[in-house]
């Protein structure tokens, strides 16, 4: 008998039934029929720690005797702003700002906007196009699938998305890197006063098929980037907090973005909370006496105190 749950990237009519999960511990999951599984994709890569790791739930705990939600637009909150003073320690002297949302999709929509309207507000008014990478994945909202590659994850909403530069990788040089950076060389070349931004997973394309990209290909796409003026992104919803090595994988390229996506394992896996990180210049880009310059965008539940509590605690255990 079907339920009343919707589950997504499910066809709901041919799926088999959900399995139902009773509870979870450590990296298991414990099935209402006495099955127990091993977690192995860590609930779609957010679980960090294991499931239920004790000081994770005792710091929301905490925090549900304290302040549940308040709005983020002129309040603020000393779990959120704690966060926010330790992703710019962990992450100097790249990053100076921090702003929040609620997932990875929306923390990639964050950036995109973000990149936009500094480079207009910069007077850059001719960068009006993104350069993207084939088999990429930065989410489901309207702005990450414009920027993800094409297939069936975007196929049904064409008609929404925005024109993107999507770059493959070279079939006719005998060089590594030529091969992994040439098209998009050629096209920055080209078209360089015209982009607002590249964007990239740095070293995995997770969703696009666990595809390794050499370090030296991330860090000569940022170059090539900036020598024309264009600002770079990093998706590091996937690889962040540990996954490639490093904390981050930017640390392990040896060059920083200027706006790095976080989420996944931002909480440890406990709640849904998301951050875009911004260097200074892209920050004073928006620092304005008028209204008009401001940033645009934000959530009813940015911010989240559960969340931002769940990420200190989280980073502490990541420290220790």
């Amino acid at each position: 008998m079907m339920g009343s749950v919707w589950h997504p990237f499910t066809q709901m009519k041919t799926a088999p039934a959900p399995l139902k999960v009773r509870s979870a511990e450590g990296s298991r999951l414990y099935l209402t029929d006495g099955r127990v599984l091993i977690d192995a994709i860590s609930s779609w890569w957010v679980i960090t720690h294991g499931h239920c790791h004790p000081p994770l739930m005792q710091a929301i705990r905490r925090q549900t005797e304290q302040l549940d939600q308040v709005i983020f637009a002129g309040f603020s909150h000393e779990p959120a702003e704690r966060l926010a003073d330790q992703m710019v320690a962990l992450t100097a002297p790249h990053f100076q700002k921090v702003f929040f949302s609620d997932d990875g999709s929306t923390s990639v929509e964050v950036a995109l906007k973000m990149a936009i309207q500094a480079q207009h507000q910069w007077g850059q008014t001719q960068r009006t196009q993104f350069v993207a990478f084939e088999a990429a994945y930065h989410g489901d909202t309207v702005g990450a699938m414009s920027v993800g590659g094409p297939g069936p994850f975007t196929d049904p909403y064409l008609p929404m998305l925005f024109s993107v530069t999507r770059c493959k990788q070279g079939q006719t040089s005998d060089d590594p890197l030529e091969r992994w950076v040439g098209p998009f060389e050629q096209w920055m070349h080209e078209h360089g006063d015209q982009t607002v931004a590249v964007i990239l997973e740095p070293l995995v394309q997770g969703a696009g098929g666990m595809i390794m990209w050499p370090v030296a290909a991330v860090r000569r796409i940022v170059e090539v980037a900036r020598a024309h003026g264009a600002l770079v992104i990093f998706d590091e919803v996937m690889t962040g907090f540990g996954r490639t090595g490093s904390l981050f994988a930017y640390q392990k390229v040896g060059v920083a973005p200027d706006l790095l996506c976080l989420s996944k394992g931002l909480t440890g896996g406990t709640l849904p909370l998301s951050l875009t990180l911004a260097t200074q210049a892209i920050f004073d880009a928006f620092w304005h006496d008028e209204k008009a310059r401001m940033f645009f965008h934000g959530h009813s539940f940015t911010a989240n105190p559960f969340g931002c509590a769940a990420a200190v605690a989280n980073l502490s255990l990541l420290d220790q």
